[in-house]
């Protein structure tokens, strides 16, 4: 009866034993090695400001594709009232430049390639103006002409000396005749010639006249139809181109 209790007791204890889990041991579970990571250190930053939203201009109109580009208009320098013409008479609003020394009157205008200039005196011998005299006489540009028998003569000629009829023609000094057109008539004891010459005759013996500047000049008139012949009055003015 002992050895059964023995037997018995070691069989209940058994099967406590299996019954509390000293069964099959459960798998070994895997366990996570946490790795160590330095932390990334945080920089403390002002808030960015927003950028300025640009001001949006309005946009030009895009033209038609079909519309025409207009063609600007160049403006042509205004025609003269009166066209210029070597007549011999002084028409109203031929001339826009006058000048009067009593005895000796002077009209002119120009286009800005010729100057067209009027000139008579209260004489039945000649009748002259030279321009841009340097010194006394020298240095002048001259138009020298009187009415002789009916027929006008008109020299361009050139002031070689300050005094004295000294104004030989431009061809016996070597340079070019450049009178481009001109007229001379005589009524009674008035000598008038319409004339036109280069503002730039490209001679030696001629001045360059250029728009916008003045010049001075020499008016004379003389008692004969000779070309060397004494003056009997003069006077001295300016001749501006506008």
């Amino acid at each position: 009866m002992k050895q059964n209790s023995i037997v018995g007791v070691t069989s209940l204890a058994l099967a406590l034993f299996l019954v509390t889990g000293c069964g099959t041991p459960a798998p070994p579970t895997a366990t996570a090695t946490a790795t160590s990571v330095p932390a990334t250190p945080t920089v403390a930053t002002e808030p960015a400001s927003p950028l300025p939203t640009p001001a949006t201009e309005s946009p030009l109109p895009t033209p038609a594709m079909d519309s025409p580009v207009p063609t600007p208009v160049l403006e042509e320098p205004a025609a003269p009232a009166v066209a210029w013409t070597a007549d011999g008479v002084i028409g109203d609003d031929e001339y826009d430049q006058q000048l009067d020394f009593g005895s000796i009157r002077l009209w002119w205008r120009h286009d800005g390639t010729s100057l067209y200039i009027a000139f008579e005196g209260d004489t039945a011998g000649w009748v002259a103006i030279g321009i841009n005299p340097q010194r006394g006489m020298q240095g002048a540009d001259y138009l020298f002409g009187y009415v002789k028998d009916g027929e006008a003569s008109l020299w361009d000629a050139y002031g070689t000396a300050p005094t004295g009829p000294n104004h030989p023609p431009d061809t016996e000094l070597g340079g070019t005749d450049d009178i481009v057109a001109f007229v001379g008539v005589e009524e009674g004891d008035v000598t008038r010639f319409e004339v036109q010459i280069p503002l730039d005759s490209g001679d030696a013996y001629d001045h360059r006249l250029e728009p916008g500047m003045a010049y001075p000049i020499i008016v004379a008139i003389g008692g004969e139809d000779e070309f060397n012949a004494y003056h009997l009055s003069y006077d001295r003015g300016e001749l501006i181109l506008p």
